[in-house]
């Protein structure tokens, strides 16, 4: 039994305490049985349905962070490209024992430490000094986006992973 089906089993044990202490005899009152029913309706979500619903929630925390601060500070074309081709070269290169989203997700991860050690390489050979603080906030700033979107990925694509 692998760890994901462990966990499964673990969350379905505790579901079923909780429909069993809470029963519909205990309740009383209109407001009680809505809460019952909502209550019914997130344990019996199916895995699929929870993954669904954990890439939704991760996706609007996400990009309700991005949007409530500046989005034109995440959008940089050349670390999306680098991530996109990395993982694309990684998931060849590699040996096919795991899932194709574990492989690109692993890829991804891979050059986005590849492209901030890369931009960091090119920040220290320019020189600290060279850079106003402006413009090393920046560089700084657009190093750290290829490990951002190798992360994001590895995030949406752990749904896959079966």
């Amino acid at each position: 039994m692998n760890q994901e089906n462990l966990y499964w089993n673990m969350f379905q044990i505790f579901t079923h305490k909780i429909q069993a202490v809470i029963s519909p005899t205990t309740l009383i009152g209109k407001d009680h049985q809505i809460l019952l029913g909502r209550i019914n309706l997130l344990i019996n979500l199916s895995k699929k349905n929870l993954k669904s619903l954990g890439i939704f929630t991760a996706a609007l925390t996400i990009l309700g962070t991005i949007i409530s601060l500046d989005v034109n500070a995440y959008f940089h074309p050349e670390a999306a490209l680098l991530i996109a081709g990395g993982a694309v070269g990684y998931t060849l290169i590699v040996s096919g024992d795991k899932s194709l989203a574990y492989r690109i997700s692993e890829g991804a991860v891979f050059f986005g430490w590849l492209g901030l050690l890369i931009a960091w390489t090119h920040i220290a050979y320019n020189g600290f000094y060279n850079f106003s603080p402006d413009e090393l906030g920046v560089a700084v700033a657009y190093s750290i986006h290829p490990l951002l979107y190798g992360f994001i990925i590895k995030l949406f694509l752990l749904a896959f992973e079966d």
